[in-house]
């Protein structure tokens, strides 16, 4: 499972730059536990001069509807969708105009991505012909496995840099992420700035995260 790898390289070092939250605990194991549960996910930021560090963490059941290895073209092309609309940093997180953010860098981390990416243009001919074929070879094979992958667990992260022009004008961070993955009820937020620490619930209903 993919738990906080770019975080611990790149937003724990920022905030412990700021002198809070992670000197003492940067992340119990219990909190890395708790991060997988459907419907929910996780966001931290840290805000450092005028960089912007964020990291969404969440089950990848909520982006597509299943943990799984994909196993058709319908399942490949939703993860491929999920990710490249997680590229989208500047869509998915709203900044407020003034602090000129702009996104430099984004990393997206999940289990299958690379095969399915690099195989796309590959499959695309070969997925329409057999793809019934294929469901229907697989139908019962899939129930046994899929009882197993109930057991298991597989995570994304998406992790993004912005640069801002005027930091100081960044007082807060509006999500649309509720309104393209729909399957997602809850974020557990985070921040640290300069001006300190703080965490919140985000739900489709309050969607902003003060800064």
């Amino acid at each position: 499972m993919l738990v906080h790898s770019w975080l611990s390289r790149n937003v724990l070092p920022a905030l412990a730059g700021l002198g809070v939250i992670v000197a003492a605990t940067p992340l119990p194991a219990s909190a890395q536990h708790a991060a997988h549960e459907h419907g929910v996910a996780r966001l931290s930021a840290a805000l450092e001069g005028g960089e912007l560090l964020l990291e969404f963490l969440t089950p990848l059941d909520n982006l597509v509807g299943f943990e799984h290895a994909p196993t058709t073209a319908a399942q490949r092309q939703a993860l491929a969708d999920a990710a490249a609309r997680l590229r989208e940093g500047g869509r998915l997180f709203v900044l407020p105009e003034a602090a000129a953010c702009v996104q430099r860098t984004v990393e997206i981390e999940a289990p299958w991505l690379s095969e399915v990416e690099g195989a796309r243009g590959h499959d695309h001919d070969h997925d329409h012909e057999h793809e019934h074929e294929h469901e229907h070879e697989h139908e019962h094979e899939h129930e046994h496995e899929h009882a197993g992958e109930a057991r298991g667990h597989a995570d994304l992260v998406a992790s993004y840099q912005f640069v801002c022009g005027q930091p100081a004008a960044l007082d807060a961070l509006d999500t649309r992420l509720f309104e393209f993955f729909p399957r997602l009820h809850e974020i557990r937020a985070e921040r640290a700035t300069p001006h300190g620490q703080g965490a919140t619930v985000l739900r489709p209903g309050a969607t902003t995260m003060a800064f």
